[in-house]
Parts: C-alpha cells; structure tokens; sequence
C-alpha cells in the first residue's frame, strides 16, 4: 500500500467529524499501517471504534490513554529482516577471510562468533518468512471496511438460505471471492455471505480517497 499516513490521518479524521464512521476507520485503520506509533490515529480510531461498538448495542469499553506500543510498519520490518540477514552474512564472510588467512588450519571455536553468524539468519529468515505469508494473506483476502450505514451479508444462490448477516458501517472483515457486483465477505476466517462491493473500502484502497475529505 502507498500513501501518506499524515494525508490519511487528516482524512480520517474529518471523515469522523462529520459523522462518516465507515470511511473513517478504513482511513485510520490505513494510516496506522503506515504508522503504528501515530498516538493521534490511535486515539482517533479508537474513537471511531467505539462508535462502532455502540451500534452495536455493545458496551463501551473506556477509551485507553496510553500511547501506541513500539510496533514497526511493514516497511520497517523488512527493513530489519533485511539487517539481521545482512549481519549475518558479514559474519559468514568474516569467518571465511579468517579461514583463508590461516590457511586452511583450525579455527578454534568461539560460540559468539557462531551466535553472530546463526542467530541474525535464524531471525531474519523467521522475520521474512511471516512477512511473506502475511502479505500472501492480505492478498488472498485482504481487509475491508464497512461504509454503508447497513450492509446486507447474503448467502449466494447455491448455498443453503438463511437470513443475511447484517453489517454497520466501521466493520472491519475481510474478502474472497468476486462476482459481478458482489464480494464474498469473511469474518474470522470463515466465509459469512456476499455483500455489494460499493458498501465496502479496502484498506489497502484508502489512499485514493483522501482529496474527498479536503486532505493533501
């Protein structure tokens, strides 16, 4: 996803002054994406939450005043996966210039030298490999956000008929499949009905819908 979380922390921000809770939490959930430490779009869209919460008929949970945790974005975090490989593999080639320079003789061991070259790899492999199966994740069914005041979960034509799945606007779900005008809509990971594709914003999407909330 590309944008600037400012951009879309004004627009998020305007979206829930003006009472627009759906595109308010899609901008803010975006802008924390980017930024996970923006104290402002978490007190901002934990507000727009418990908006969502109260149309729920749940009860509301006093907002936190604590700032973020020390999360890294996305970015970040390759960026650091990328590092600890990278320590690593300067100390493999340390380790191997010392092994040329005497010859072929025994090393003695060290075990920090060995630390040195095995724990970065090991926790920059784990690091990249979640990266990759939650980027696979995302693409496969990727977030989404109520915008429509109410939104209709159907079940589709060839499935068992039931009520539909009513959804309010500030509902986080996510997608599958598309048809025509309709989405499959998940929650938790289990498939709930297909809803209209125009009731809902992708996370990832929330970028392009700053310039209507005034924000540059």
């Amino acid at each position: 996803m590309t944008g600037d979380a400012s951009a879309l922390y004004n627009a998020g921000t305007t979206a829930l002054a003006q009472g627009r809770i759906g595109e308010s939490v899609a901008l803010l959930v975006a802008a924390r994406r980017l930024d996970p430490r923006a104290a402002d779009a978490a007190r901002n869209l934990a507000i727009a939450e418990a908006h969502v919460a109260a149309g729920r008929g749940e009860e509301i949970v006093p907002l936190r005043t604590t700032p973020p945790s020390p999360t890294l974005s996305t970015g970040e975090t390759w960026w650091l996966a990328a590092a600890l490989l990278a320590v690593a593999a300067v100390a493999r080639a340390a380790r191997a210039v010392r092994a040329a320079r005497t010859q072929g003789a025994p090393i003695p061991p060290r075990a920090w030298t060995r630390a040195v070259a095995i724990v970065p790899a090991a926790a920059g492999a784990l690091l990249a490999a979640w990266l990759t199966i939650a980027a696979l994740d995302e693409r496969a069914h990727p977030e989404a956000v109520v915008v429509v005041p109410l939104l209709e979960a159907r079940r589709g034509p060839d499935e068992p008929q039931r009520p539909p799945v009513l959804l309010r606007a500030g509902e986080r779900v996510r997608l599958g499949r598309g048809t025509g005008a309709d989405v499959e809509v998940r929650l938790g990971g289990t498939p709930i009905g297909w809803a209209a594709r125009e009731g809902l914003w992708r996370v990832s999407d929330a970028p392009r819908y700053t310039r209507q909330f005034g924000s540059r």
